[in-house]
């Protein structure tokens, strides 16, 4: 009875090992790519959609993209909602509201005596309308790198430990508004075990222009003919 195998047995399935790694290699890359290509462009596809719908109902959508999830969900709120152009006033905002609230006791804000100062910032609920996209997850090969929009003054990061607690989760806002307006709004996905290799999501403000790219670029850059003042009056 034979036992073993020859050397040249062992050359030949080595041989045929690298063949499969080969080809194998440069396939599953290509499939991720797709995967990472297809987030992005349903990321953009959804921003043009809540668009038209912002202004048909006459209503702010908000994005909620959970960092350490790889989710998204669809928001709706009122027309007025605020956002904030910078952290400090962001920050001067929930101070404020802060403040005023202290002057409710709990049993006065559960009646909704407080709701004008609760309200400014505007509420928001999730979707369940049939048909109409409430939300997504990333595929297993992709994560998100960062999230940006000016209110929170740098790009927004995953946690980099697993939250204890969903209210330890890392949640940013993307805010799309009623007169065709979207807030200025800059996603990275990338693979999972790469962060070089993703596609970046641009949502410029004014025009609604959506840019996918798979190349990094300084965060602002497409606004730089946007001056930064008003022109003086004669």
């Amino acid at each position: 009875m034979r036992r073993g195998v020859s050397l040249i047995e062992m050359m030949v399935v080595m041989a045929v090992i690298a063949v499969v790694l080969g080809v194998g290699a440069p396939v599953l890359s290509s499939v991720f790519d797709l995967q990472q290509r297809g987030e992005a462009k349903a990321l953009a596809d959804l921003y043009k959609l809540l668009q038209t719908e912002a202004m048909l109902r006459n209503v702010t959508f908000r994005i909620a993209y959970n960092l350490d999830r790889g989710t998204y969900s669809v928001e709706v709120g009122d027309p007025g909602a605020l956002i904030f152009s910078d952290p400090r006033e962001r920050e001067r905002f929930e101070e404020e509201q802060e403040r005023q609230l202290k002057m409710f006791t709990d049993k006065e804000i559960e009646r909704g005596e407080a709701s004008d100062i609760v309200d400014r910032q505007g509420r928001f609920s999730g979707l369940s309308v049939p048909g109409f996209p409430s939300g997504g997850t990333l595929p297993d090969s992709c994560r998100y790198a960062y999230v940006y929009t000016p209110q929170y003054g740098a790009p927004v990061t995953p946690s980099e430990e697993p939250p204890e607690t969903p209210d330890e989760e890392v949640v940013v806002y993307s805010h799309i508004f009623p007169d065709g307006t979207m807030e200025f709004t800059v996603v990275r996905i990338v693979d999972i075990d790469d962060p070089a290799d993703g596609y970046t999501v641009e949502v410029e403000p004014f025009s609604g222009e959506i840019r996918l790219e798979t190349e990094e670029t300084a965060i602002g850059a497409s606004l730089a003919w946007i001056p930064a003042e008003a022109p003086e009056s004669r």
